[in-house]
């Protein structure tokens, strides 16, 4: 862990409780999205959906930048929004693991499951865990508020943290992780 967060790693330690929290719900409504699958008309994720460019008419380097920016201002709202009490985040990562489960099950009828294994697991591995550390952080933001506004702990050190951890690590492994996803597309497509 020292190697990937460096001088940050006793921070992220302390988000543990958070990111196991954050994690396992991520995995759950990813279950139940994927078990819903069948019953949800994709009519649901329409304004989801319509943010990501078409791969058969986009080029390369479009559909990276659209990837990338779509993880980077998801991961940063994940963050910022833990300061309305830190419930946002766990909501986010509950709509974001249902729509990864919803679009695996949409992909696996036509597909197939090993197919959706062999593509969302090259850049998943890097982009959800990087997803979810924001959610964590974004709960430990709610909480250090709740702690300020009772005059314990330091909230300016704790954004600080969360800022630099953000720009340091997790978007130099969300860029990795849109690479990746962007040569599977180009691959698959």
């Amino acid at each position: 862990m020292g190697i990937l967060f460096g001088a940050q790693t006793e921070y992220v330690k302390s988000l543990a409780p958070m990111f196991a929290l954050s994690l396992f719900l991520f995995i759950f409504s990813t279950f139940m999205g994927y078990s819903m699958g069948e019953d949800i008309p994709a009519s649901v994720f329409e304004g989801v959906l319509s943010n990501i460019p078409d791969p058969t008419e986009s080029t390369t380097i479009e559909m990276f930048t659209a990837i990338l920016s779509n993880n980077v201002l998801a991961s940063f709202l994940f963050l910022a929004s833990g300061i309305i009490v830190g419930l946002p985040p766990l909501l986010f990562i509950i709509v974001n693991g249902f729509f990864v489960g919803w679009i695996s099950y949409s992909v696996a009828s036509e597909l197939g499951l090993g197919f959706v294994v062999s593509t969302l697991l090259p850049h998943g591995i890097i982009e959800i865990p990087a997803i979810t550390l924001c959610a964590a952080m974004g709960v430990g933001l709610g909480y250090q508020l709740i702690n300020k506004l009772r005059r314990i702990g330091g909230l300016q050190r704790y954004v600080q943290d969360s800022l630099s951890l953000f720009v340091k690590r997790i978007v130099p492994l969300l860029i990795v992780a849109a690479v990746i996803e962007t040569a599977l597309i180009a691959v698959y497509v």
